[in-house]
């Protein structure tokens, strides 16, 4: 057996490089020829393998790697902890974002698919060295997209006006609107409100309601085939980096023919129980947690507010939220509604350098009787997740 050390490792496509330990050559993996359940390798991780020769250089067979690693997913997280739950037993490990493999504070969500190192701490069982399996967003896992960044255009183009590239870094990629449109969908999925349908030749098509309407206000439907209507097509893979057994077809209006073939339209995604939930309640006290919101979140905060000294800081906040709430009496839109992990939450501006321009939105959220404020946001992120609900006012989210 050869032994040597993981050079980089691609976990969203599956193969990665090693370097050889007897001359320090690169050999080619993927993922298929890890013999653990664990597929995913990460930099100087120490393996052994055998080597084959192909035509396009020296490939890794039959790798084995030195540390034990599990499966599992994650039961809960929220502020930057929680637990694992492993796949083969009901034991919970409990994970710290520190652990996460990947730079700053990386993204997990609920039922997301990690694999760990497994570890005991004197607080019990603790996972390490914590990846996501598949990053791929709910969307991409459900269909093959040959196109994303021309679909986005598509869509762009069909829909109502809109900014959706305000957040574009010259990349054509409208991250606005790919946020808008994945996130939509995995609402929809999680309300199973996908639409199937089988036509009387056999070949099987699905539809969701995008939530967006043309200029002319007509709903906008995404349309999607399935693989099997494509004879000699590669049957879906099971388990990790599993292939979308749906290819996106287009979006387009109600009047697009296939729609003709579904017995029941496609329903809009839907985020909140009450529409009491989206308008801000000023009969109930207002709780900053100032301290959090200070010193947690500094680095949202403009360059002149982080140059005050910390009592001055707090002073700014206070009046700055008074006067926010002073706005939101004389007019309850300026609370604007967004969603985000799972419940309805409210933004409020704070203009802590000019009065009449916001600097970050206040992250208000209902508690039994009372509203908690614990966090800011910068405006960009801000209309991104309030953009689920609607096309916020811009009033003063305007980034």
């Amino acid at each position: 057996m050869n032994t040597g050390k993981v050079k980089f490792f691609n976990a969203g496509k599956g193969f990665g490089i090693i370097n050889d330990d007897s001359d320090n050559s690169e050999i080619f993996i993927h993922f298929s020829q890890i013999t653990d359940e664990a597929k995913i390798l990460f930099s100087e991780e120490k393996v052994e393998y055998e080597i084959t020769d192909t035509d396009k250089g020296k490939n890794a067979i039959n790798l084995q790697r030195e540390l034990d690693r599990k499966i599992g997913k994650i039961d809960s997280f929220q502020s930057g902890f929680g637990f694992i739950k492993t796949l083969d037993s009901e034991e919970k490990y409990f994970i710290h974002y520190s652990d996460i493999e990947g730079e700053g504070f990386t993204k997990i969500e609920d039922d997301n698919e990690v694999e760990f190192t497994p570890s005991v701490s004197e607080k019990g069982l603790q996972a390490l060295r914590v990846v996501v399996r598949d990053k791929r967003s709910a969307l991409q896992k459900f269909a093959f997209f040959y196109d994303w960044h021309k679909a986005l255009d598509d869509l762009s183009n069909l829909a109502q006006e809109e900014n959706w590239d305000y957040l574009n870094d010259k990349t054509g990629n409208l991250p606005v609107l790919s946020s808008y449109i994945t996130y939509t969908f995995k609402r929809i999925q999680n309300e199973d409100k996908i639409q199937y349908t089988t036509k009387s030749d056999g070949k099987k098509f699905a539809c969701f309601n995008t939530g967006l309407a043309t200029k002319k206000h007509e709903e906008i439907f995404a349309y999607f085939e399935h693989i099997d209507n494509y004879p000699g097509q590669r049957p879906a893979r099971e388990g990790y980096l599993k292939r979308a057994t749906w290819k996106f077809d287009r979006f387009d209006k109600e009047s697009y023919r296939l729609m003709n073939y579904f017995k029941n339209r496609p329903e809009l995604a839907n985020y909140f129980q009450s529409a009491a939930d989206l308008i801000y309640d000023t009969s109930k006290r207002l709780i900053p947690d100032f301290d959090h919101i200070a010193d947690d979140r500094e680095n949202r905060f403009p360059p002149s507010f982080k140059s005050l000294t910390k009592p001055q800081q707090i002073e700014r906040i206070k009046a700055t939220i008074n006067t926010a709430l002073t706005r939101v009496n004389r007019n309850y839109k300026t609370a604007i509604p967004q969603y985000y992990d799972g419940s309805i939450q409210l933004l409020l501006p704070l203009c802590l350098e000019d009065i009449e321009k916001t600097d970050v939105a206040l992250v208000v959220a209902k508690e039994g009787e009372v509203y908690r404020a614990n966090t800011v946001l910068s405006l960009d992120w801000a209309y991104n997740n309030a953009r689920l609900l609607a096309r916020p006012d811009r009033e003063w989210l305007n980034p």
